[in-house]
């Protein structure tokens, strides 16, 4: 028996619901070992049938989805709907295509609960010589300031138009050329956990001390209600470029000088921005 490996196969970047912690964003990083018999090519799977067929098994399953716990009692799960109760009072209900849904027989979503999932995802694909399949799901390796965030982009034609995807980030801040940790810091608490909106996207909510958000989009109609303290409201578009803008902007604005934001979208891609004092 031979076996076969691809690290960083796919980097995976979803939501999921988790009672306490509420809505989370969240990157993992898959890495793939394929065991079995050598076929004809003398190979256990050609690697460009990995690349393509295998990680594209696995992003089906989770990129850019709701992951839910679906065993946990205090969830309530209908076709397109989901409501969270949360510890210490609220709920979060979202509503979606169920496209954009993945369902986890388990009580919480870990990195253990999804690297299962998308296991059967990928022996489901793969040719009947692969024996075993070996999925390894981790976080990025952050030295520094890092947040999980969740949103959803109303004008994107792919997947980003879900409204609860996320991803886990790390930020960079300079002034002067120099990285400030403790701004940095500061901006990962403000948006740790939290799902951030956009203003022209807010619906009247249905539940006191909730704000809800909603849209239609090609893939349906998505809405979102949480608790007022776990969203962060932006006067514009929520892409990663908007959100460094942002950020650079009330920097400015609070430090009287010119600030730099470097601002990642889950792992090796983000933005950048600069922005001076008014």
């Amino acid at each position: 028996m031979a076996t076969l490996f691809v690290e960083q196969l796919a980097n995976l970047d979803f939501a999921l619901l988790d009672p306490e912690r509420g809505l989370v964003g969240e990157t993992y990083l898959m890495d793939l070992e394929l065991s079995g018999e050598l076929d004809a090519q003398g190979m256990v799977l050609d690697f460009g049938r990995v690349k393509r067929e295998v990680r594209a098994a696995a992003e089906a399953l989770v990129d850019h989805k709701l992951l839910i716990p679906a065993a946990h009692p205090a969830l309530d799960i209908q076709p397109g709907q989901v409501v969270l109760g949360l510890v210490g009072g609220g709920e979060i209900e979202v509503c979606s295509p169920d496209i954009a849904f993945c369902r986890l027989p388990a009580m919480a979503v870990t990195v253990e609960t999804v690297a299962d999932a998308v296991s059967a995802a990928v022996r489901a694909v793969v040719p009947d010589n692969v024996d075993a399949v070996r999925v390894r799901l981790q976080p990025e390796a952050i030295d520094g300031a890092y947040y999980h965030y969740c949103h959803g982009l109303r004008k994107h034609d792919g997947d980003c138009q879900r409204i609860a995807h996320g991803h886990r980030s790390r930020l960079a801040i300079t002034r002067a050329g120099e990285r400030d940790a403790a701004l940095e810091a500061q901006w990962a608490e403000r948006w740790n956990n939290r799902f951030l909106a956009t203003v022209d996207d807010e619906l009247p909510a249905q539940r006191p001390g909730h704000r809800r958000f909603g849209y239609d989009a090609p893939q349906g109609r998505f809405e979102i209600e949480l608790p007022e303290a776990r969203i962060d409201v932006i006067p514009g578009d929520t892409t990663v470029e908007c959100l460094a803008a942002y950020m650079a902007r009330t920097l400015a604005a609070q430090q009287g000088q010119t600030m730099t934001v470097r601002a990642y979208e889950g792992l090796r891609k983000g933005a950048l921005a600069s922005a001076e004092p008014a």
